[in-house]
C-alpha cells in the first residue's frame, strides 16, 4: 500500500503539470485544448527521438537532459501558438463551441503524423538515469521517478511564482478577470491568449517526456493520459491551481491503490473519483462556487 501511495503521487504529479494547462487557457480564453494529451504524445516522442541524438553526440547526461526538455517545450509552445491562431482564434466569433471540435481534429491529425514517422508499435523509452532501485523501508523507488518529483516541484514552483508575482503573470490574471478592462490597460487579450496556449502546450510536451519512460510510448498514448489529466483538473477545480494540484495527486494514489486488486480497476476508478466529486461538489474540490441566476 505504501509503495502504491509513492508511485501514484509520482504519477499524480505529473497529472498535475498538464492539467494546468486546462486551467491555464480556460480562465485566460475559456476554451481549452482538448487535444492536450495528443500534445504530451508528441512530447515523449520528440524528446525521444532528440535525447537519442544529443546523446550519441556526446553530450554530459544532465546537458542532454536539459537540452531534450528545452527543445521540446519550444516544439510544443510554436505548436501551441499555430493551434491559436489557427483553430482557435478564427472560430471565436463564429460558434461558441467550435473550437471544441477544431481542437480534437487538429489533436486526431497530430496522431496520425505521429503514427506515420513513429510507427504503430510501442517504442521504448529508457530513462537516461537507468534502472537502479533506491529502497526506503518497503518503498522502492528508481531515480528517474526521484527525477520525475523534483521536476514537478521545480515546475509547479515556477509555475506558482509565474502567475502571481511576474507581470506576464498578472497580464494573464488580468484578462481572466475583465478582458475589456485589461485592453483599457493596455493589455492585448489576443496576444495573452497566444501565450495561455503556449504555455498550455509545454507543459504537456514536459509532461511527455516525464511520463514516457513511466509508460508506454506510442501515437496512441495521449488520450488516455490527456483524459486523466482533464479529470484532475475537474476533480481539484479547473479555476484553481493549488486544487489541480490536489486533484492530480489524488487521481494518482486513487488510480494506484485500486490498481493493487485489480489492473482492470486503475481507469475505472478514475473516472468514478469524477463522477463522486461532481455530484457533491460540481465546482470540484477547491473551486469557485458560482451562483446562476434564471
Amino acid at each position: 500500500m505504501l509503495q502504491a501511495i509513492v508511485s501514484g503521487l509520482i504519477l499524480g504529479s505529473i497529472y498535475a503539470i498538464i492539467a494546468q494547462g486546462y486551467y491555464i487557457t480556460f480562465v485566460t480564453t475559456r476554451t481549452m485544448n482538448f487535444g492536450q494529451g495528443d500534445f504530451l504524445m508528441l512530447g515523449a516522442l520528440v524528446g525521444l527521438t532528440t535525447l537519442g541524438t544529443v546523446t550519441s553526440a556526446g553530450m554530459n547526461l544532465f546537458v542532454s537532459v536539459l537540452v531534450t526538455m528545452v527543445v521540446v517545450a519550444a516544439a510544443m509552445a510554436m505548436l501551441g501558438w499555430g493551434l491559436e491562431r489557427g483553430a482557435i482564434r478564427p472560430l471565436g466569433h463564429v460558434l461558441s463551441v467550435g473550437w471544441i471540435l477544431s481542437t480534437v481534429a487538429v489533436s486526431l491529425m497530430i496522431r496520425n503524423i505521429a503514427m506515420l514517422i513513429w510507427g504503430r508499435n510501442v517504442i521504448p523509452f529508457p530513462s537516461p538515469f537507468g534502472n537502479e532501485v533506491y529502497r526506503f523501508g518497503s518503498v522502492g523507488i528508481t531515480k528517474h521517478e526521484i527525477f520525475v518529483a523534483i521536476c514537478a516541484i521545480v515546475i509547479m514552483a515556477c509555475l506558482f511564482f509565474f502567475l502571481n508575482r511576474s507581470l506576464l503573470g498578472k497580464a494573464l490574471a488580468a484578462v481572466a478577470f475583465n478582458p475589456d478592462a485589461a485592453s483599457l490597460m493596455g493589455i492585448n487579450p489576443r496576444r495573452m491568449a497566444v501565450l495561455a496556449f503556449a504555455l498550455s502546450s509545454a507543459l504537456a510536451g514536459v509532461g511527455g517526456i516525464l511520463v514516457g519512460p513511466i509508460t508506454n510510448t506510442a501515437f496512441f498514448m495521449g488520450a488516455t493520459l490527456g483524459l486523466k489529466a482533464f479529470a484532475a483538473a475537474i476533480i481539484g477545480g479547473l479555476t484553481n491551481p493549488l486544487g489541480i494540484l490536489i486533484g492530480g495527486l489524488l487521481l494518482g494514489v486513487i488510480e494506484q491503490v485500486f490498481s493493487l486488486y485489480s489492473s482492470a480497476y486503475k481507469d475505472a476508478s478514475a473516472f468514478l473519483l469524477i463522477l463522486i466529486v461532481l455530484i457533491f461538489m460540481p465546482q470540484g474540490l477547491l473551486g469557485k462556487k458560482v451562483k446562476e441566476k434564471f
